[in-house]
């Protein structure tokens, strides 16, 4: 388990016990927050042709936009299925126009009757428009206003269309600023996961580096004793690793390092902490867990290990890992010395022979030994 810092409303930073910020989760929070912006998604503005068509009474309104908006911002009413095509290619026309304009019967115009095959396809006859453009004035389309008949334009309604065209403008610029905006946030989770793995988490096995398994273990062992919580200590250690490099290579003991974190991450919670201390060396803590529980898992965790098989040119070979549990002591101020204690069992069970579990007990009064499925809980006199 990671643990992400995040900033909250009014500035403060707290640290989240969940599981690890990846990009992609993150960026789906950034999109799920920022939806209406979504950069991702086409966005359908046809209410605004909708009500274009209300005011002004007319039965086919569109807004025609250049490449780089049509792909994700759509505003059209009153076109017939199969005409789009040629209605969006007869206003392309009104481009060539800087200003707001009005061609009462598009018949009757010399320009437009150069190419009948567009007005008689797109079945048009009166034509307005207003110019589309961001607050540079650069010009990015056309609001335009198309019927099947002639019809009279006063300059009141030529006043309405301006203002209609301004609204269209201001939300395809507001909205293409929010486009970018969620970009950069998402490219930002994207660099705040990337630095948080970097400072948090081991290069190799992506397991917590010592110093933040530390800082987080004793959060965990805080809130544990607060609340009258169990917590266990696991210190896990791989049987004869410097073989393995030695005779195997280093490669193929980086995958082994890799292999046992991921066989430690398949069998814990989210919750739980593990973390590489150094080495072949890792901690792992277990919070609402018993020493019973823990030795429980910590020999399943064994017996995953031991499954793991690793081809080599001269053939595959197995490893197997010695345990130590201990848990924080009602004197402990720290976790440290419950990871002594959780040490000083594991050293006790490659004293033992290896392969096995041991637990140091409150105030070291028992030791359970682990062999295959059979546990036993011996007391110390």
């Amino acid at each position: 388990m990671i643990i992400c810092e995040k900033a909250i409303p009014g500035g403060h930073i707290i640290l989240l016990n969940n599981l690890p910020p990846r990009f992609e989760n993150l960026k789906a929070d950034v999109l799920q927050r920022y939806q209406i912006l979504n950069g991702s998604m086409a966005y359908d503005a046809s209410q605004i042709s909708r009500t274009a068509a209300l005011v002004f009474d007319l039965p086919t309104v569109v807004v025609v936009l250049n490449e780089r908006y049509r792909h994700w911002y759509h505003s059209q009413h009153g076109v017939a299925p199969g005409s789009l095509d040629h209605v969006l290619a007869f206003c392309a026309l009104s481009n060539l126009s800087d200003s707001l304009f009005v061609v009462q019967d598009v018949r009757k115009e010399a320009f437009f009757s150069r190419d009948k095959s567009l007005t008689c396809a797109a079945n048009i006859v009166f034509f307005a428009g207003a110019p589309l453009s961001d607050p540079d004035g650069k010009r990015f389309g056309t609001l335009c206003l198309i019927d099947e008949k002639p019809r009279e334009f006063g300059a009141d309604k030529l006043a309405v269309l301006g203002s209609f065209a301004q609204l269209v403008s201001q939300d395809i610029c507001l909205r293409s600023a929010g486009r970018y905006a969620v970009r950069d946030l998402i490219k930002l989770e994207e660099d705040k996961c990337f630095l948080f793995d970097l400072a948090m988490t081991d290069p190799l096995t992506k397991a917590l580096n010592r110093r933040a398994f530390f800082r987080f273990a004793e959060r965990e062992v805080l809130r544990s004793r607060r609340h009258g919580l169990d917590v266990s200590v696991l210190m896990i250690d791989i049987d004869h690793f410097k073989a393995v490099n030695d005779v195997h290579g280093h490669n193929a003991g980086d995958d082994v390092l890799k292999q046992l974190v991921g066989v430690i991450s398949d069998s814990t919670r989210d919750e739980d902490l593990v973390g590489r201390l150094g080495g072949e060396e890792f901690a792992l803590i277990l919070p609402e867990t018993d020493l019973e529980k823990a030795g429980i898992l910590a020999n399943r965790l064994r017996e995953a290990v031991k499954r793991l098989s690793f081809p080599t040119e001269t053939g595959a070979f197995g490893i197997s890992i010695s345990i130590g549990i201990s848990v924080p002591e009602a004197s402990d101020t720290d976790i440290l010395p419950a990871l002594e204690r959780a040490d000083k069992a594991l050293y006790e069970a490659k004293r033992n022979g290896r392969d096995r579990v041991e637990t140091s007990a409150p105030q070291d009064l028992g030791r359970l030994i682990g062999d295959a499925d059979e546990w036993i809980l011996r007391q110390a006199s």
